[in-house]
């Protein structure tokens, strides 16, 4: 009886071990509940890394804005850069670091449109995201604005006056005053094009910014002071048209199987995506080896490549692969389907608007 007891207990530790799971963060694409984000779905599909080609500013058009000879005109495509670096979904790459081996020709939009595939295959990108620009401007003027610190004041003293009954004087400060405000637009004119086709989506800044000196400060805010937020609110401006926004969650990924051989895939393909130079790419090679080595048999093979759609945006195989893996013997099912629960939610998009 004890020895048919420990071998239970065995079993069931080693039922429980094949289960579990290694949790890591996995970034995934969101796209806006939209007409405009069901075609950006459709448009990228799983595109993810794109290369990044900011053409240098026209002096003259710049010193406008800046002042001639200003040196901050040279600096513009690096602070570009940053920009759209900032919280983004792509694994962007910077071509202009690429100088020795990509000649500057090739960095304006009929170079890229020409030699897209070549640059595709030396960067490793399935896009290219060429910003240019249109004509840009500033001025200065003034505008109303709330003095919210005057407006609860006002709210504290009447609330205040409710409850004792008397009048409780908050000075005659007025609510809305005249600030100084300098008009900056930063004229993005940006197109994505895919690497294999060579379609193009396009999206242009024509709004400008709107800094201002502080509520009640008629003094105009500096070029300088003014062009960072311009320049990220044009940036984002871009980034809403032309890319999902990303989402972070911690997902299990498996890497226990009955087969040493197959383990050792899920294994090397967890590390791929925990190590210094995490590739989901690499990953995904693993666990397609374990996939076949298991003759489709692993769920946990079949579950991490769901998990790799999912991050790649691919939801249709990411849906088929976890629903794939619900179907074998020994699987976590429960959280499977949350999985492909979180997928169905990400894929959702609005069909009212056709």
């Amino acid at each position: 009886m004890k020895k048919i007891s420990a071998l239970l207990l065995t079993g069931a530790l080693a039922f429980s071990v094949s289960n579990c799971g290694e949790k890591v963060e996995v970034e995934y694409p969101v796209f806006p509940k939209s007409k405009e984000g069901r075609q950006l779905q459709k448009f990228l599909g799983s595109i993810r890394n794109v290369g990044l080609a900011v053409e240098k500013p026209q002096k003259s058009l710049w010193e406008t804005v800046f002042g001639a000879g200003s040196s901050f005109i040279d600096q513009m495509p690096s602070k570009v850069f940053e920009a759209f670096d900032k919280e983004t979904y792509y694994k962007l790459i910077d071509l202009s670091k690429r100088a020795d081996s990509i000649n500057e020709a090739s960095l304006t939009l009929t170079g890229i449109t020409k030699s897209r595939v070549k640059l595709g295959n030396q960067l490793g990108a399935e896009a290219i995201l060429h910003i240019g620009y249109q004509k840009p401007y500033t001025e200065c003027g003034s505008e109303m604005m709330v003095d919210y610190g005057a407006a609860a004041l006002k709210v504290g003293g009447a609330l205040a006056s409710i409850a004792t009954g008397k009048q409780v004087d908050t000075g005659n400060q007025p609510i809305s005053k005249q600030t100084g405000i300098r008009y900056m637009l930063i004229p993005l004119d940006a197109t994505l094009i895919k690497v294999e086709t060579g379609e193009v989506k396009k999206a242009v800044v024509s709004n400008p910014a709107k800094v201002d000196a502080g509520v009640g400060n008629l003094d105009c805010p500096s070029v300088l002071d003014s062009f960072g937020k311009a320049l990220d609110e044009a940036a984002l401006y871009i980034k809403d048209r032309l890319s999902p926004k990303v989402k972070t969650e911690k997902i299990e990924v498996f890497t226990k199987d009955e087969d040493p051989e197959v383990a050792s895939y899920l294994e090397d393909g967890y590390h791929e995506i925990t190590g210094e130079t995490p590739s989901f790419k690499k990953a995904k090679e693993n666990w397609d080896k374990a996939d076949k080595k298991a003759g489709g048999k692993s769920w946990g093979a079949k579950a991490n490549l769901g998990t790799y759609y999912f991050q790649a945006g691919d939801f249709e195989k990411a849906i088929k692969y976890y629903e794939d893996a619900m179907k074998l013997s020994g699987a976590d099912k429960n959280y499977v389907r949350e999985l492909r629960k979180r997928v169905e939610a990400a894929a959702a998009v609005d069909d009212t608007e056709k």
